[in-house]
């Protein structure tokens, strides 16, 4: 305490003001003030404490500063406050008219604001684009900041240009991230990179290249039959249907193929859409949900219908057999959404169910019909096929499979809708690989660790693949995307600091991304 006596100390609050005269105090600013006094306030309390012991009461000098260092945020913000007021008011005239109209309270505040950092949000529309314009004109004209120190950043080269013309002001121009990047590069090692503008047809190219690769087009298609609906999102997918088709009691999906009369066919579960696309990959004649050959209904049951009654030649006759797919898992266990839709003990969902099993077994023993049997255990698709192609051949039915460009023709068409959605989902994610600042080998590890199936299935087979050939393209030809140049830039900027502002405006900082961010 003698040592700040020696500095002329009289309190925190005069002291405060002494520093930041006329000045508003940021958090930096603030917290490095605070950090200041606390050895001193920690000495003080210890002192206190030991006087206490003795009875001796502190000097008021003590006892202040303790007091003033426990309100000291208070101080700061009190202080900033006062000199805000004094800014608002002393710069009116400014306010009112540095656009065609008056700027708003708020507007002003965010302008005078002098903060480490300083978020603006409102809704479209509301004059956030107006306040900084204002905050521009505020600096150079009230602060007499030099234009050259402000950068001004804004998502398009439209906004850009037209933030610079609204301006007006020699010295100052408002970039693009990308512009910026390239601009730094540039100075930096006397090299402007050529940048390859057209991504988009290069992933088409590279995809389409891809495809000839038999490995990678039976990845795709096992995603869109396999992964596109993930199984553990099935059982929260289907309460949400019976929510909203509640007075539709029997919920449908389309199957990918027809049957064998050219009829679209819609199945009961993902599961048996899946047995319909194996089916057809196998060529094999079915129809769906048939009437059984036998007459079974009585006064308690309509007609049994099995789920797949399959047709083949043999011997000049046209022979059936039938495929029932039971919803249990390798335990005989049904789902639990099963009890919920019945509105039943899962124990009671699952003694009916079991029941219907043995019943539907003892009809095709009882008149001598032959039936093959799948359940959820067997599932993923190559699982299904693998095991359906096993038991039809057992059975003697005929099978022709289909070829994986016979099957991706199914899927994704080429040139369709559906393929350029795909393709646009792949470009996509290489695209936040790269600005997300991750590898792929991260994500992956990411997805892995999350038990992820899905995600790690397309990451490691589709994507990956495209976003290895991508990179070596671009080395190719010498050349760098807008995100390269992000990157290269922040690097630059990291190591030798090209540049220096005081003042740095984002329009539109929400569509941030993390490589944006880190430059």
């Amino acid at each position: 305490l003698s040592a700040l006596n020696n500095g002329a100390f009289i309190d925190i609050p005069s002291d405060l003001n002494s520093v930041f005269s006329g000045k508003i105090i940021s958090a930096t600013q603030e917290k490095d003030f605070v950090n200041h006094y606390k050895p001193h306030f920690q000495e003080a309390y210890s002192l206190v404490k030991k006087l206490e012991a003795f009875n001796i009461s502190p000097s008021e000098t003590i006892s202040r500063f303790i007091s003033d260092f426990g309100t000291i945020n208070r101080l700061v913000k009190q202080h900033n406050e006062g000199i805000i007021t004094f800014l608002l008011d002393t710069h009116k005239e400014f306010f009112d008219h540095c656009l065609k109209y008056p700027l708003d309270k708020q507007q002003r505040r965010s302008i005078v604001s002098e903060g480490d950092n300083c978020l603006v949000v409102s809704s479209a529309g509301s004059g956030k684009t107006s306040s900084i314009v204002g905050k521009v004109k505020y600096l150079i004209e009230i602060k007499k900041v030099n234009p050259q120190n402000i950068l001004l950043i804004s998502y398009t080269n439209k906004a850009a240009a037209e933030l610079t013309e609204r301006m007006g002001i020699a010295g100052l121009r408002g970039y693009t991230f990308h512009k910026l990047a390239l601009d730094i590069i540039g100075q930096t090692t006397g090299q402007k990179p050529s940048i390859y503008e057209n991504t988009d047809a290069l992933f088409v190219k590279i995809y389409h290249e891809l495809l000839n690769d038999k490995k990678f087009k039976k990845s795709v298609i096992e995603y869109f039959i396999d992964y596109q609906t993930p199984e553990n999102e099935w059982e929260k997918r289907k309460n949400e249907r019976r929510q909203q088709l509640s007075e539709q009691k029997d919920v449908r999906l389309k199957a990918s193929f027809p049957d064998m009369d050219g009829k679209t066919v819609y199945v009961r579960s993902e599961q048996e859409q899946k047995i319909c696309f194996a089916l057809s990959s196998l060529s094999v004649k079915f129809r769906y949900e048939e009437p059984y050959e036998h007459p079974l209904a009585d006064e308690m049951h309509s007609q049994y219908k099995p789920d797949f009654s399959i047709y083949f030649e043999q011997g000049g006759k046209t022979r059936r057999i039938y495929l029932e797919h039971f919803g249990v898992d390798e335990h005989g266990l049904v789902p639990i959404w099963f009890a919920k839709d019945k509105g039943i003990t899962y124990e009671e969902a699952n003694q009916k169910y079991n029941d219907g099993i043995t019943w539907k077994k003892a009809v095709h023993e009882k008149f001598g019909t032959k039936l093959l049997t799948t359940s959820s255990a067997d599932f993923h698709y190559s699982d299904i096929r693998k095991k359906l192609k096993t038991l039809l051949e057992k059975a003697d039915v005929p099978i022709q499979e289909k070829t994986d460009a016979e099957l991706y023709d199914t899927v994704l068409p080429s040139n369709s809708k559906q393929e350029k959605a795909f393709i646009r989902l792949v470009v996509t994610f290489v695209t936040l690989i790269k600005s997300s600042c991750k590898s792929v080998d991260e994500v992956l590890r990411q997805t892995k660790n999350a038990g992820d199936e899905r995600s790690t299935f397309i990451i490691k087979n589709i994507f990956q693949p495209v976003y290895k050939r991508y990179i070596e393209e671009l080395t190719n030809i010498n050349q760098i995307d807008f995100t390269d140049a992000i990157l290269q830039a922040t690097d630059i900027c990291r190591s030798s600091h090209p540049v220096k502002y005081d003042y740095i405006i984002v329009d539109e900082f929400q569509d941030i991304s993390v490589d944006r961010y880190n430059f």
